[in-house]
Order: C-alpha cells, then sequence, then structure tokens
C-alpha cells in the first residue's frame, strides 16, 4: 500500500504537530527554498509555493480539520481496495489439479502427536498440557512452603 503525500509531508511534521511547530517548519523551509536565494529557479518557485500552501491549510484550524479528515477517508479507501485486491486472489477457485491443505500439519514431538493450528500455535493433547499445569502447581506450592 503506496502512503498518500500531504501537506505534513511538504512541511516534513508530524500529523500530530503542534501550531508552533508548523509554523517554525515553515520559516526554515521557506527561507532555504525562497525563489529569490535561488535567483528565480523555477524549482525552487514551486517548492516555495508547495510549502506556502501547506502552511496555509495546516495553520487555519477548519481547513487543517477537513484536511485531517480527507486523509482519513483515503487511508480507508486504499485499506479497502488493499483488502479486497487480498480477498480476490485468495478466493480463486479450485481446478482439481493442486492438492488441497490439510487444515494443521502434524508434528512428532517426544512420544506425543500434536498439531499446528492454522494461527501457528501448538495445539498440545490434553494428558501432556495435565501434566504441564501438575507441574507448574506443585511448583508453586513448594516455592510458597519454601518462603515459610
Amino acid at each position: 500500500m503506496n502512503p498518500i503525500h500531504t501537506h505534513y509531508d511538504n512541511l516534513k511534521v508530524s500529523r500530530n504537530a503542534p501550531p508552533e511547530v508548523i509554523r517554525a517548519a515553515f520559516k526554515t523551509l521557506s527561507q532555504k527554498f525562497h525563489p529569490d536565494r535561488h535567483g528565480g529557479d523555477a524549482r525552487s518557485t514551486q517548492t516555495f509555493q508547495l510549502i506556502t500552501a501547506a502552511y496555509e491549510v495546516l495553520s487555519d484550524p477548519q481547513r487543517r480539520r477537513q484536511h485531517d479528515e480527507w486523509i482519513a477517508r483515503t487511508e480507508r479507501k486504499m485499506q479497502r481496495e488493499a483488502f479486497t485486491a487480498a480477498e480476490a486472489q485468495s478466493r480463486r477457485p479450485w481446478n482439481g489439479r493442486e492438492r488441497r491443505r490439510k487444515p494443521w500439519p502434524e508434528i512428532r514431538t517426544a512420544g506425543a502427536v500434536a498439531a499446528v493450528t492454522s494461527a501457528g500455535r501448538l495445539r498440545v493433547p490434553a494428558r501432556v498440557l495435565a501434566l504441564w499445569i501438575a507441574t507448574i502447581l506443585v511448583t508453586v506450592m513448594l516455592l510458597t512452603l519454601a518462603r515459610t
């Protein structure tokens, strides 16, 4: 997902920057890219106009709020499009030639068979889990007795 370019990026400030920081960034960048400083260079003039437009929007609270809402809408739209594309790719039809995956592959561990779930967690048989819990309880009881 490509991030959108905003007025915050033009002034090189964070989205939650206070007005003082925005003003300081504008002053610094406008002095650096002022056309008089570069002999009327077209590129510096364009950059200066971009910086000035960004400052005009971000210095006005109402226009800044509208700009933040536009950013949020655009990011939500991009996320929906990315999710839709990923979902469409994952739902391709089964053509009969490819093998279907098992729901969770088996893993052999020290005499017991465990399985890995689709979330990547290890599924442990009940008797092994009961032994672990009993071991933990005995350890806690021994530590409690040792402290007294």
